[in-house]
């Protein structure tokens, strides 16, 4: 290579231009067309993105990339908190059964982070709800939640099929911010909270799925990939990550090919590479986005240890040489 750059060796020329800042647009595109308000994407690191980091981003606009130095079980789970986060309907709601506790009510709640718990029986027939509202003043934990709930008969309930306006209104109506919707049996089939329509006005550039809840990437290595993958997708999650520090490699491509026939309809990311053959090469698999960059900071251990990299500028004009072919 005759000659490499980083971004700090260039600058942009200044031209004549009519265009004022607010009438700027950042909006970009992730893999597979995901559209991102912002074009920030958050990194894999153990110490940048887990749940908290990804749902911040991502309400800015940007998305996350949750990192995989953890057990795939428990990666899942923060995708899962990702998702739950906000959504002005909630298809699957965390629930108890009749026999359950104050005390289990309160675990739930603390454990997952959400404020009331619809009560249904072994069919799926809802039988009450109950929030911290309802339990602030109760002391004894084995205490049955079935005699704290609000019972179905005092619920207020709207049926499938509900619009998000139309929910709105409801819980307008009766002065109430849970609205469990049920199916003609009276099966809980969703919920929707005032809490989530609050968050959905309050951050109206959000990154989110047709239903309105946060998207969410994830990353996976070359080791148990598919099992990791299997949790992450189950999860909810938006776009499967290939993050290693070299993913011009035997291991990766054949991840990548895995990963594409299992999971065809779920956008796939794979890197980093710093050059045109990298990135020929993973997008000849069928990636939707490669991942560039390969020791190009001072202080990045693949430079210092490894003495591997190429600057970022550089890096990033090889890779995208192909990418416009």
């Amino acid at each position: 290579m005759e000659e490499a750059l980083t971004f700090d060796d260039v600058l942009l020329l200044p031209g004549r231009s009519a265009v004022l800042p607010e009438e700027v647009d950042t909006s970009s595109l992730f893999a597979r067309g995901l559209p991102l308000k912002v074009p920030v994407v958050s990194a894999a690191m153990d110490t940048v993105t887990e749940a908290r980091m990804a749902i911040a981003i991502a309400q800015e606009g940007g998305i996350g990339v949750i990192h995989r130095n953890m057990p795939p079980e428990r990666q899942a789970a923060e995708v899962e908190r990702v998702k739950r986060h906000q959504s002005w309907f909630i298809s699957q709601p965390y629930t108890l059964g009749p026999e359950a506790t104050v005390g289990d009510a309160k675990a739930l709640m603390a454990e997952k982070g959400i404020s009331g718990v619809p009560i249904v029986d072994e069919a799926g027939y809802i039988l009450g709800i109950v929030t911290r509202k309802d339990l602030l003043f109760e002391d004894e934990p084995r205490r049955p939640v079935v005699e704290v709930m609000v019972p179905k008969e005092r619920l207020i309930t709207a049926p499938e099929g509900v619009s998000l306006d139309e929910a709105k209104a409801i819980l307008q109506a009766h002065r109430v911010e849970k609205l469990p919707i049920v199916d003609r049996e009276g099966k809980l089939k969703g919920l929707v909270t005032l809490r989530d329509i609050i968050r959905r006005k309050e951050a109206p550039h959000a990154t989110v799925d047709e239903r309105g809840r946060l998207r969410v990437a994830a990353a996976v290595g070359v080791r148990n990939a598919l099992r990791r993958a299997e949790l992450l997708v189950e999860a909810g999650v938006d776009a499967l990550v290939v993050d290693t520090a070299h993913g011009h490699s035997e291991m990766v491509l054949e991840t990548v090919k895995l990963l594409r026939k299992r999971f065809p309809n779920t956008p796939l990311v794979a890197g980093n590479v710093a050059t045109y053959e990298g990135a020929r090469d993973l997008m000849s698999l069928g990636v939707d986005a490669v991942k560039v960059g390969v020791g190009p900071g001072s202080i990045c251990t693949t430079r210092v240890v490894a003495g591997v990299g190429v600057p970022q500028l550089t890096a990033v004009m090889l890779s995208l040489i192909h990418i416009s072919e």
